[in-house]
């Protein structure tokens, strides 16, 4: 029977490990690096408790690799659907959603994600699982419980700082959205622009926090109609701000090139 620290340890080993299966899922079809993950710190939570509820509840059937496929599928794709229902009921929002997907479940889950989420269950049980006890193996006793606190402290801290920004997200929207729609009734030319100004300024300031949640969920979504557009003129807003800026440092970098080629010559 494992003790907590074991238990803990290992959630943050699956956690990560779950962090960069995510990075490189997603990364390697945009080739650019997404940092993935609802929280700040490299780590998954969700797949943590995924892989935790995996090896402790199926270690019984570990000698049948097919039942471990098929009871991993269905706990991780409940886990995910809970989590998605309880992000939603909180927030507002939806940080993934799959309703374009031929087979889903209110677009929380889908058959895809399932099946894959049925072979890393074998693959945290077989592979994994061996692995990440044999490093906390390798952690003397009187040092776990230091390590298990300096785990749960940290992603304490990161998950109050995430539930306060993704809050001010919230807020920051429906200002956003208030503001652009005033814009659009007004009759004076010269006042819209001075607002639209002041709109600018506004997106530009909440730019920093709002590009985390938007580069981290792609599919996030709102359920009211009014904000999930403002959420999406502000991710195209992001988009651009983004390009004008890697356009910007890459004509920086070829101004500097001709400079310093034509004061060597």
């Amino acid at each position: 029977m494992m003790d907590i620290s074991t238990y803990v340890i290992s959630f943050f080993i699956y956690s990560v490990l779950g962090y960069i299966s995510e990075v490189i899922f997603c990364s390697v079809p945009k080739k650019r690096f997404v940092n993935r993950g609802f929280l700040y710190g490299p780590y998954c939570p969700i797949y943590g408790f995924g892989a935790l509820v995996v090896t402790v509840l199926l270690t019984p059937f570990k000698a049948h690799w097919y039942l471990v496929f098929i009871f991993g599928l269905i706990l991780t794709s409940a886990i995910e659907y809970v989590t998605s229902w309880l992000l939603e009921k909180l927030f507002h929002m939806k940080l993934w959603d799959y309703s374009n997907h031929r087979i889903n479940i209110n677009g929380r889950v889908c058959g895809l994600n399932s099946f894959l989420f049925g072979l890393m269950g074998l693959f945290v049980m077989y592979v994994v699982d061996p692995f990440a006890q044999s490093i906390i193996a390798r952690i003397p006793l009187y040092m776990r419980n230091f390590v298990t606190d300096v785990i749960l402290i940290g992603l304490s801290i990161d998950a109050t700082i995430t539930v306060t920004k993704l809050k001010s997200f919230q807020k920051g929207l429906e200002d956003i959205k208030e503001k652009a729609e005033l814009i659009r009734n007004l009759d004076s030319a010269e006042l819209k622009k001075i607002l639209s100004s002041e709109l600018e300024k506004s997106r530009e300031r909440r730019a920093e926090a709002f590009s985390h949640f938007l580069a981290a969920n792609p599919s996030l979504s709102a359920r009211s109609e009014e904000i999930a557009k403002e959420l999406n003129d502000y991710r195209v807003y992001l988009e651009r701000r983004a390009l004008i800026k890697r356009e910007y440092k890459k004509a920086l970098k070829e101004n500097r090139a001709d400079f310093i080629e034509k004061r060597n010559k």
